[in-house]
């Protein structure tokens, strides 16, 4: 067999200088390389229901009990509120004994006690109940600065002894306490303003050719993490967005078809990872975002199937169970899904 000899001197140099840099260019690679995002696996579990069978409603509010590990729901159109368990079964209900007419959105706080938002009332916009349903108290948002009013907030949050209310349209936030008392406000048409040029040339929307384009936007989804941001989703700008407590605004998101674009986006939540989730009504998907919003998978998909969702809306997580609770229209209720991460 014939033989390669390679030849002393400068060229074993020169071979041995090109192996080494290739092994430290590798070795580079590895170290510095970012971290890759967990596979995240979603499989379909069922849908709210108790004994006559599943629970029908149209685009429910969905909050979560964190210390008892139940799932609440609000059905605006029925006026109830339905309590399940761990295995998404139906375990108390109630509306007959208060008047829930208007209210858009509920939550809890940590002993239980039910919050709902009325953003039609003309005094008394917030309704706190035992978890039983029965009557806490009823109040009124007070000391509200000049230029927050008129408010009419469509959207409740719990969070830490504080409760975060937004006017889907005006796009104003305001934090109260558990009495109402102003705390802060924010004024998300104006952080807007900071993103105005992402949306400057762009076609097909009358919305982004219009110099008033932000005064007549509305609000679709909402929601405060555990570490105060604030996250909301525009449908005609095909974005979703993210104030940080401390920072600039920041945008996410593009118009299409395919896996992780946006048709009209709705719902949004966080878990404490950072993963952002993502309802779209047209797609009838659920996306899921890292906390840098990198696109890692997506699940649902339109179909009367078990794990197909109808016009996906309200989404929450629940990290104790692993559950990710969708509401739906199309009376088809309120799927959950399991979360498993590799």
């Amino acid at each position: 067999m014939a033989q390669v000899l390679l030849p002393h001197g400068s060229m074993t140099t020169k071979f041995k200088a090109y192996f080494s840099t290739i092994f430290i260019l590798c070795l580079a690679a590895l170290l510095f390389a970012p971290l890759q995002a967990k596979a995240m696996q979603v499989t379909f579990m069922g849908r709210l229901a108790n004994f006559e069978g599943i629970i029908p409603s149209l685009w429910s509010k969905i909050a979560l009990d964190k210390e008892r590990t139940e799932v609440i729901t609000l059905n605006p159109r029925q006026r109830d509120v339905r309590v399940f368990n761990e295995a998404g079964m139906e375990i108390y209900a109630f509306g007959d004994n208060i008047e829930l007419a208007g209210a858009t959105d509920l939550d809890l706080d940590e002993q239980g006690n039910i919050y709902l938002v009325f953003p039609r009332a003309q005094n008394q916009q917030l309704l706190k109940l035992d978890y039983k349903g029965d009557y806490l108290e009823a109040f009124a948002l007070k000391d509200i600065p000049a230029d927050y009013l008129p408010f009419n907030p469509e959207h409740l949050q719990y969070l830490d002894g504080m409760i975060y209310l937004a006017d889907s349209g005006s796009m104003d936030v305001i934090v109260t306490d558990t009495s109402g008392n102003f705390q802060k406000g924010y004024r998300l048409k104006e952080a807007l303003r900071q993103v105005e040029d992402e949306f400057s040339g762009l076609e097909g929307e009358d919305v982004f050719n219009d110099p008033k384009r932000f005064e007549n936007l509305d609000m679709t989804g909402f929601y405060v993490d555990h570490d105060t941001n604030i996250y909301f989703t525009i449908s005609v700008l095909f974005s979703a967005f993210k104030l940080p407590a401390q920072g600039e605004l920041r945008i996410f998101g593009s118009s299409g078809s395919g896996p992780g674009k946006f048709g009209v986006v709705a719902g949004i939540t966080t878990d404490t990872q950072g993963n952002i989730y993502v309802t779209d009504r047209l797609r009838s998907v659920v996306m899921i975002f890292d906390s840098s919003f990198s696109f890692i998978t997506e699940f649902g998909f339109r179909g009367t199937r078990p794990g197909n969702l109808i016009v996906p809306d309200d989404v929450i997580v629940d990290e104790k169970k692993g559950y990710i609770y969708v509401a739906q229209a199309a009376n088809r209720g309120v799927s959950f899904f399991k979360l498993i991460t590799d």
